[in-house]
């Protein structure tokens, strides 16, 4: 920590996370709150007087809040902000109040119209921005024009504690023929259940939605009505979703075309895990998966070589162990929480004093060579 204070910004509900040290009973998601001076969310909204209330209400919550935020900006040196609507938000108001305290937004969808549309308009009110995706950072670059030096690269984080092996209760060994997949962005759900049929494998969707391009969604009702035999779906907690991973013979993360590296969540957790995970192969989601080594790698959209990636690791169990024990040891070496958290304030903080990004994105002192 420094002598300045930099705030945190959400959206949604997130100032108060779950404080599990041990990992065992929730991630450890508040290490990253704790990095920083002052945490904001939509609760700050709930403690404002009725007549500013009353003056906010016509107005969406994200935008309420970044008004409010920015009213307080004596309070804080500088902002950070996680999330689409939030960053929006307060890039907005900066530009109409026509100035503001340092803004670092942390994004990893330029190129969803919505963010690409704002980051045009109001580009010029930020003061550096933090990403996790080589391929839309790319697209900053090139197609918004920010300076490559103001955006810096990070590895996503994991909670390699709570998302770890022994703490799921579930003995080594006791694999079954099952395949795990989970989330809702961009998923193709259809594909997996097609590559299932006729394998003899079970499959448990974790999700009770997915979503499209083009604001298109699928209730759970109609993941059920398109599933096969074998195949079972229903959102979890995540202690049973960590359950789940532990019993899975390896993970599936089907996708649907994408530049940005949708899946990512589950990716990491699935390889904390020490699981195999087969992925859709995508525009977007080159960042973690080396194939054959901590991963495999299937055409996206199609059944046929997702199937036969599927009955490869389920007839060599000591491959599928082997991926995922390469996999757990690259999640402890690159994606852990700890890190994560350490290398956003670094970031943060080595941007307000000047200290800009290489041209692979890396921190100042550092540089990831295996980006």
């Amino acid at each position: 920590m420094t002598d300045r204070r930099v705030a945190l910004a959400y959206a949604g509900h997130y100032k108060n996370p779950p404080r599990d040290p041990t990992g065992r009973t929730a991630p450890r998601s508040y290490l990253f709150n704790d990095q920083f001076d002052i945490v904001y969310d939509v609760s700050l909204l709930d403690e404002l007087p009725a007549e500013t209330k009353a003056l906010y209400r016509p107005l969406p919550k994200w935008l309420a809040l970044a008004i409010e935020i920015h009213r307080r900006r004596d309070e804080y040196d500088a902002v950070l902000s996680w999330g689409e609507h939030i960053t929006i938000g307060l890039m907005a108001v900066q530009r109409a109040a026509r100035g503001g305290k340092p803004h670092i937004p942390m994004l990893y969808w330029f190129s969803n119209p919505m963010v690409f549309a704002a980051m045009l308009a109001f580009k010029k009110t930020l003061h550096a921005v933090v990403t996790w995706t080589s391929v839309q950072r790319k697209f900053a670059i090139d197609r918004l024009g920010i300076p490559p030096e103001r955006i810096y690269f990070v590895n996503y984080q994991v909670d390699h504690i709570f998302w770890g092996p022994e703490q799921a209760g579930v003995s080594g060994g006791q694999e079954d023929d099952l395949v795990v997949t989970a989330g809702a962005e961009m998923r193709d759900y259809p594909t997996l259940i097609e590559a299932i049929r006729g394998t003899g494998l079970r499959c448990h969707i974790a999700a009770d939605h997915v979503r499209f391009s083009l604001g298109r969604r699928i209730n759970a009702e109609g993941l059920k009505k398109m599933a096969g035999a074998g195949v079972t779906v229903g959102a979890v907690s995540l202690p049973e979703l960590r359950k789940l991973y532990a019993r899975a013979r390896f993970v599936v993360m089907p996708l649907q075309p994408s530049n940005t590296n949708h899946g990512l969540t589950v990716i990491l957790e699935a390889m904390a895990m020490g699981k195999a995970v087969i992925c859709s192969k995508t525009e977007g989601q080159v960042d973690i998966i080396r194939d054959g080594e901590t991963g495999l790698l299937v055409a996206q959209g199609d059944p046929e070589a997702l199937r036969a990636a599927m009955i490869s690791l389920r007839n060599d169990p000591e491959r599928a162990r082997r991926i995922g024990a390469a996999a757990r040891a690259y999640i402890e070496k690159y994606h852990t929480i700890d890190e994560f958290c350490h290398n956003v304030r670094a970031a943060v903080d080595a941007s307000l004093d000047g200290r800009w990004a290489g041209r692979d994105g890396a921190l100042p002192a550092t540089r990831m060579s295996h980006i």
